[in-house]
């Protein structure tokens, strides 16, 4: 069954993106995305035509084994390459294939990938960002993507671990992107799901950005062309969970939307458009498991963490509306106090990392986000003047939680964080949902609750009541 949405034309976008009123656009980088079945079976001519250069091509993978119409992707994948051209496959992290960005891993890539012709990744999200870390400049990036789980397979970022916090830092783009259909379906559910979680981002972190940009706060100016990259047909992909374990035509589909993400956060030269209160949970929780499991692989899924703290984020917007509509904008910003982050970052912290390190590493950087808040006389100014016509384009860009979580559990995926494959027991979720402005400085919807005095205690738990109350409209997960 072939998919229902249109195929990415990548020149018509680039051409379209270029010519955007106001101009300041990143390049779209990114030079071909080649999907459906039997893309892979193009990979030789890919890396013939991306130079003749000296050199192996190398191949970055984890141990994890996957297959493509019955056989090993990996002898596939050698096969195309060494056909032609000189075969090195490095493998990256353990045997059991739970590899991660962290600096020792992304130093071995950089290593094994020195003097390389070409650099192909084969697999998950995180081995392409760390190809896209460990790539010299002069050697072209192939990423063969395995599973429609995230969308950063085509952007110019990387997720990196520092001092245990993830960091989202600048890299380079895939020179190309390849998305057979035939390995698509091959990969587990869960992963192919994930994707749709993460795209569930697009319901509330178009809006945290909308607000980012509107108080001038740290991050890109709003572009309405490319939140309209994928907002549109945020209806669509939430239908599309029935038939991704199955259905090549779907998974296209949701292959198409990831990339189209990712390439709007790459030409804005941030991860704003897709990334908004959401990630900054599921960045938290994640931290939290690794810290306290004992392990290096969380039990979730990054995209099944975000569906489920998209409907958390969509309650807070509901919270902070209700709240201004009762006044909440009428009262002075309450600026938060530089001793008072700081004590609170290092109490937040001090389970997950005794040394202080991870503490440090949110503090700086939300410490930026203070200084940007204090720098005028009033942060809130333009939200009280102008909130009649933001609270009817943020509207646009929302959606209610139960429809939401509607959406989601139609897929399949949890829509509780106690159902999550690790579940997040009550004082875990309310922790994470707490303290998520405190991880970054990107400012969004929990900011704008704090500023306004309307994210203490009380207001926590009322949010993660109607995040549950949405869960269960209509059954359970």
């Amino acid at each position: 069954m072939s998919g229902t949405l249109a195929p990415l034309d990548l020149a018509a976008l680039r051409a379209a993106l270029a010519g955007a009123d106001g101009g300041g656009l990143e390049p779209l980088g990114l030079a071909a995305v080649i999907v459906g079945p039997g893309a892979l079976d193009r990979l030789g001519d890919v890396l013939a035509d991306l130079g003749d250069g000296p050199g192996e091509v190398v191949v970055l993978a984890a141990a994890t084994p996957m297959t493509v119409r019955g056989a090993a992707l990996a002898e596939v994948v050698g096969q195309r390459v060494a056909d032609r051209f000189t075969l090195k496959w490095v493998v990256l992290g353990p045997a059991d294939g739970s590899v991660h960005a962290d600096e020792q891993t992304v130093a071995a890539a950089m290593r094994a990938a020195a003097g390389a012709r070409c650099v192909v990744t084969v697999g998950s999200g995180t081995i392409t960002d760390i190809g896209k870390a460990a790539a010299a400049a002069g050697s072209p990036l192939v990423a063969v993507q395995t599973a429609t789980s995230v969308n950063g397979y085509a952007d110019p970022f990387s997720v990196l671990l520092k001092a245990g916090v993830k960091r989202t830092t600048p890299t380079r783009w895939p020179d190309v992107l390849i998305a057979d259909t035939d390995v698509l379906i091959d990969a587990p559910a869960r992963l192919n799901l994930a994707g749709l979680g993460d795209m569930a981002a697009m319901f509330t972190a178009t809006a945290d950005w909308y607000l980012a940009a509107l108080l001038a706060a740290d991050g890109p100016p709003y572009r309405s062309e490319v939140a309209g990259l994928v907002r549109p047909h945020g209806e669509h992909m939430l239908g599309l969970g029935g038939g991704l374990t199955s259905d090549g035509g779907q998974l296209a589909d949701l292959t198409g939307l990831l990339t189209v993400s990712g390439i709007g956060m790459g030409v804005m030269g941030s991860t704003a458009p897709a990334s908004g209160m959401e990630h900054a949970v599921s960045h938290l929780l994640e931290m939290a498991a690794t810290a306290t499991s004992g392990t290096s692989t969380p039990a979730s899924l990054h995209g099944e963490q975000v569906g489920v703290a998209s409907i958390t984020a969509a309650a807070t917007w509901a919270h902070v509306r209700e709240r201004i509509t009762a006044g909440g904008l009428d009262q002075a910003a309450r600026l938060p106090d530089p001793d008072a982050v700081s004590a609170r970052i290092s109490a937040a912290f001090a389970r997950l990392d005794p040394s202080g390190a991870m503490a440090a590493e949110c503090l700086a950087d939300y410490a930026v986000k203070v200084r940007l808040l204090s720098s005028g006389a009033d942060p809130l100014a333009t939200l009280r003047a102008t909130w009649a016509d933001c609270d009817a384009a943020i509207g646009r860009l929302l959606t209610d939680p139960g429809e939401l979580a509607a959406g989601l559990r139609s897929a399949g995926l949890p829509v509780r964080f106690a159902d999550l494959p690790g579940p997040v027991d009550d004082d875990e979720a309310r922790w994470a949902v707490a303290n998520c402005a405190l991880q970054r400085r990107r400012f969004g919807v929990a900011d704008l609750a704090m500023l306004m005095g309307a994210w203490e205690a009380d207001d926590v738990d009322a949010v993660l009541a109607a995040a549950e109350t949405a869960a269960g409209a209509g059954g359970a997960s």
